[in-house]
């Protein structure tokens, strides 16, 4: 649970950031919420799917 909300967390920082950036380079409105929350999703969905991809090195192999 702790790791869903810190990808949450990031997620919505960095699209904070890329969006600002991205809108002063480009002349594009910045809005923040919606910068903010697509980066969230995106980042979660990212993270849950490579998640299923790559095995714990830990996992018992019986």
């Amino acid at each position: 649970m702790a790791k869903q909300l810190v990808t949450l967390f990031w997620g919505f920082i960095y699209g904070e950031v890329i969006g600002y950036i991205g809108s002063a380079l480009t002349g594009a409105t910045f809005s923040p919420l919606a910068d903010g929350l697509t980066a969230m999703v995106i980042g979660f969905v990212l993270v849950n799917v490579l998640n299923s991809f790559i095995k714990d090195p830990t996992a018992d192999k019986r």
